[in-house]
C-alpha cells in the first residue's frame, strides 16, 4: 500500500539529498570538487581534474534539481461536468504543467480520490485514510511543457464528493535527491439523486399534489389584466369590461392573474425512526430523497414556485437547509445540490421546521412533506396548516400512515417494498 511522502504541515517544499537535508553540504562538497580540480590543473593533474570537475557538476545539477525542481510546476483536475446523476460517466482530467526552462526527467504523483466513485480503467491503491483512493501515476515533463491524462470516471450514488491533498516528488536525472511537495485543491464532484417520473411514485400524472386550486382563492392583481369571461353574480362593477360587453351583447368580467404563482413548499424529514438514537434507515433516506427531487423537478415543469426546506445539515452548509420558493430557471439545480450536499445525519423533528417557517410561506402555498415516519406531532402539525387554508400532500414511506384523505389534504404511501434500486432503471437524463 502506498502512502503519501512526509510534508510539513504547511505543504511547503521538503528537499532532501541522499535521503538527508543536506543542501549546505551539498553545496559546501560542490566547491571542494571545483578547488580540487583548479589544484590539480595548477598541479598539472589533468585526470584528477577532470574527474574533480565531473564531481562538482554533477553536485551542482543535482542542487539545481533540488532548488528549482518544482518551482512554477502546476497540476489541476477538470472534469466533463462538475455534475451528473447515479450510473453516469463523467471523464477526469488531470493537467501537470512545467513552466519554467528545467525539465523534470521523472515527475511522481500521488492524487487523493474519493473511495465512493468508480474508475473503470484506472487501477487505484488503497489509502491509510477512511474514504479515500490513492492514484499513483508517473510523468516525464520537458521544459514548457504540458501533459494531460483522461479518466473515465463513473458516479454509482447521491452525495458530494471531495478530492483531497495532492503529492507532487520530483528529482536529479541521477536519482541522487528529491524534491517533495503536498497541496490541495479543493475539487468536487456532486452527483444528483435519482430522478423518475411521479407516476412511479403512484401520483398520478395531472394534479399529483391534489387539486389546483387552493382551499382559499389566491388575490387577484388588478394590474395584471389576464382576458374576459362571462359575468358572474358577485364580480365587482368595476371589473365589468364595457367594450367586450358591447361587442358581444352580454356582460363580460375582466380577469386577473393572482398576485403570486402557485407554490409548493416541499419538506423533507431525515429521521426515518422514532427516536434519534435509534440511527437512520440509508435504503428509507435515498428513497426519500430521490422522491423529493423526483416532485421538485415535477412542480417547477409545471410552472410552480418550489421551496425545500430540510432538517438536516449540507456539506459545507448550514445544519439546516431552506431554499425560499421560486421559479427562476436555476432553483431546481439549487434545490437538486442541496438534495445532493445532503448529510445523512438525524435531525431535529420535521413538525418543528414546518411550523417555524409556515409563518414565511405566501398564501395560498401547497405543502408538500416527504416523510419515512409519520409522528403525532407532524400530524397535529399538518391539521393546522390545514386549517389555517394550507393544502396538504403527505408522502409517506415504510409503515402505513393513519390519516385519511379529506379535500384539500392528500395522503399518498409509498409502501414498505419499494427500494431505491427499483427506481434506479426509471432515472430520467
Amino acid at each position: 500500500m502506498s502512502t503519501p511522502p512526509e510534508t510539513d504541515q504547511q505543504g511547503r517544499i521538503v528537499r532532501r539529498f541522499f535521503g538527508r537535508e543536506t543542501s549546505r553540504r551539498g553545496r559546501d562538497w560542490m566547491l571542494a570538487a571545483f578547488a580540487a580540480a583548479i589544484v590539480a590543473i595548477l598541479l598539472r593533474q589533468v585526470l584528477i581534474a577532470l574527474l574533480a570537475a565531473a564531481v562538482g557538476i554533477t553536485i551542482a545539477i543535482v542542487l539545481l534539481w533540488q532548488r528549482y525542481g518544482l518551482d512554477r510546476v502546476s497540476y489541476s483536475r477538470s472534469f466533463s461536468r462538475s455534475r451528473a446523476f447515479p450510473g453516469e460517466e463523467v471523464t477526469l482530467e488531470i493537467t501537470i504543467e512545467n513552466s519554467k526552462l528545467l525539465p523534470l526527467p521523472w515527475l511522481e504523483v500521488m492524487d487523493e480520490f474519493p473511495e465512493a466513485l468508480e474508475f473503470p480503467d484506472t487501477n487505484l491503491e488503497p489509502s491509510s485514510v477512511p474514504g479515500v483512493q490513492l492514484l499513483h501515476t508517473f510523468f516525464n515533463v520537458g521544459p514548457y511543457e504540458r501533459v494531460r491524462r483522461r479518466y473515465r470516471m463513473v458516479c454509482p450514488k447521491r452525495g458530494f464528493f471531495g478530492f483531497g491533498h495532492i503529492y507532487l516528488k520530483t528529482g536529479d536525472i541521477f536519482g541522487f535527491s528529491s524534491l517533495e511537495k503536498q497541496f490541495e485543491r479543493k475539487d468536487a464532484m456532486i452527483v444528483y439523486p435519482q430522478i423518475v417520473p411521479v407516476t412511479e411514485l403512484g401520483l398520478p400524472p395531472k394534479q399529483p399534489f391534489g387539486d389546483e386550486k387552493p382551499i382559499r382563492p389566491l388575490v387577484e392583481d388588478p394590474l395584471r389584466f389576464r382576458g374576459v369571461r362571462p359575468y358572474a353574480p358577485g364580480d365587482p362593477p368595476r371589473h365589468l369590461h364595457w367594450r367586450a360587453t358591447a361587442r358581444t351583447g352580454e356582460l363580460q368580467s375582466k380577469q386577473f392573474e393572482p398576485s403570486s404563482l402557485p407554490t409548493l413548499a416541499m419538506f423533507l424529514d431525515v429521521n426515518t425512526f422514532e427516536r434519534f438514537w435509534e440511527g437512520l434507515d440509508p435504503e428509507r433516506l435515498e428513497l426519500a430523497i430521490s422522491a423529493t427531487a423526483s416532485l421538485a423537478a415535477h412542480g417547477i415543469d409545471i410552472g410552480r414556485q418550489v421551496g425545500l426546506y430540510i432538517n438536516a445539515p449540507m456539506a459545507r452548509g448550514d445544519r439546516t437547509i431552506r431554499i425560499g420558493p421560486s421559479r427562476h430557471p436555476s432553483q431546481l439545480g439549487r434545490i437538486l445540490d442541496a438534495l445532493a450536499m445532503l448529510i445523512p445525519y438525524t435531525g431535529n423533528r420535521v413538525e418543528l421546521l414546518i411550523a417555524e417557517e409556515a409563518r414565511r410561506l405566501p398564501w395560498g402555498a401547497t405543502v408538500v412533506v416527504v416523510t419515512g415516519r409519520v409522528t403525532e406531532g407532524l400530524e397535529d402539525e399538518l391539521a393546522r396548516l390545514h386549517r389555517s387554508g394550507h393544502a396538504i400532500t403527505l408522502i409517506a414511506f415504510g409503515a402505513r400512515p393513519e390519516l385519511a384523505e379529506r379535500p384539500g389534504f392528500r395522503v399518498h404511501w409509498l409502501g414498505e417494498e419499494q427500494t431505491l434500486e427499483g427506481l434506479a432503471e426509471l432515472q430520467l437524463a
